[in-house]
C-alpha cells in the first residue's frame, strides 16, 4: 500500500533542514505555505479570513491590495524558494548523499536533553511493510493506540475516554 500513496509533509516547513528531516522521516514531498507567505511579506496578523489583511496578501479589498506589487513579491518568493532548496542540497551533500531518496532517519540527529544526542532512528519506531496486518507483528509502541482506533470516526466520545483507568466525567473536561 505504501508504494501507492505519496506522503506530503507540511506545517512549519521553512528551511532546508526542515525538508531534510521530513524526507528522512518518510515524506515523499514537502509543502511550505507559511514560508512562501512570509517571503511575500506576511506579518501574521491573523486576519486572513476577514478580508482585512494589512499587507494585502490575503484580501480582495482594493485599498489593502494597493501596496502589493506582484513583480516584487514573486521575486522574493523565488529567492526564498531557491535559498531553501540550496540549503537543503548543501545539507544533503554534507551527509555525503547524492539524492534525497538516500536519506534515512539515522542521518538526522536531535538533542534529547542537555547531555544526549540521538538520531531519529533511535528516537522513533518505524514500521516495516505489512507490519500492521497482524497482531503478532504490531509494534508495542503503538499497540494501545491501534487497539483504540476506530474506522468510523477520528475521536472518542468523552464518556468513553479513560483517565487514570476510570471514565472521564464531563466536569473534568472543562
Amino acid at each position: 500500500l505504501r508504494s501507492d500513496i505519496k506522503l506530503i509533509a507540511s506545517g512549519k516547513i521553512l528551511t532546508g533542514f526542515h525538508m531534510l528531516r521530513a524526507l528522512a522521516l518518510g515524506a515523499d514531498v514537502c509543502a511550505s505555505a507559511r514560508g512562501m507567505m512570509l517571503a511575500m511579506g506576511c506579518i501574521q496578523s491573523l486576519r486572513c479570513n476577514n478580508n482585512t489583511c494589512p499587507t494585502g496578501i490575503t484580501t480582495q479589498n482594493p485599498a489593502l491590495v494597493y501596496g502589493l506589487h506582484v513583480g516584487d513579491k514573486s521575486e522574493r518568493v523565488r529567492r526564498f524558494q531557491s535559498g531553501t532548496l540550496h540549503g537543503f542540497l548543501e545539507l544533503l551533500g554534507a551527509l555525503g548523499l547524492e539524492h534525497p531518496d538516500q536519506l534515512e532517519p539515522g542521518h538526522v540527529f536531535r538533542r534529547v536533553d542537555d547531555l544526549r544526542i540521538r538520531n531519529l532512528a533511535e528516537i522513533y519506531d518505524f514500521l516495516e511493510p505489512g507490519q500492521l496486518l497482524s497482531d503478532d507483528t504490531l509494534p508495542d509502541g503503538i499497540r494501545r493506540e491501534w487497539d483504540r482506533a476506530r474506522a468510523d470516526r477520528w475521536n472518542f466520545d468523552a464518556e468513553q475516554g479513560l483517565h487514570g483507568g476510570r471514565a472521564i466525567r464531563e466536569t473534568e473536561t472543562r
